[in-house]
């Protein structure tokens, strides 16, 4: 059985997407892919909630399809995710066509245990706010993984979106990136 890594890249105060749902504050390069290519590598696969699949289909297969128009590791990235096995969880999509996709729509925590016991490896929570406050409160993620950019939006779209109570945290990694930015990556304490 692998591990459920949470990965989100968050503003200082802790916001995903700013009040007007944009990503564009986020200062994402060679070197931020980087690090976050360290927890892809040796990971089994992905798992969304239904907005972050929402964005991710068709946006990476359309990498796929026209490579000479992006960075070399947004490509690399999207050679991976198309291979690896993708969950994606939600009430509201009946169908997806991305392949090796498994849809989850009902008994969240009951499938998601089954899941992680029958993955080979990690797979890795990628933003998808309340999924993620889910799978915590139950238990199921084992490690926190954050880019924290250098900026304060005052409001927006919280990364913790809906977890009542505390999860301890023990650190495990700590990077500083040149274009300001930090990586802190976080084991989940087991009560």
């Amino acid at each position: 059985m692998g591990k459920i890594i949470a990965l989100g890249h968050i503003s200082l105060d802790g916001y995903m997407a700013d009040s007007e749902g944009q990503f564009n504050w986020i200062r994402m390069d060679g070197e931020i892919a980087g690090f976050v290519e360290e927890l892809w590598q040796d990971a089994a696969g992905t798992i969304y909630g239904r907005k972050t699949y929402q964005l991710m289909d068709p946006f990476w297969p359309d990498v796929l399809k026209n490579p000479e128009k992006w960075p070399g590791w947004m490509v690399k990235y999207a050679e991976w995710v198309d291979k690896a096995v993708k969950v994606v969880v939600t009430g509201t999509i009946d169908s997806i066509n991305w392949n090796n996709t498994r849809l989850i729509r009902h008994n969240v925590v009951e499938e998601m245990r089954r899941v992680k016991a029958e993955v080979k490896g990690d797979l890795l929570l990628l933003a998808s706010a309340q999924l993620l406050s889910t799978l915590l409160a139950a238990g199921l993620v084992d490690e926190v993984v954050v880019t924290v950019n250098p900026i304060i939006l005052g409001r927006g779209r919280p990364y913790f979106e809906g977890l009542k109570d505390r999860v301890g945290l023990e650190i495990q990694d700590v990077r500083k990136f040149s274009n300001g930015m930090v990586g802190l990556r976080y084991g989940v304490v087991v009560k």
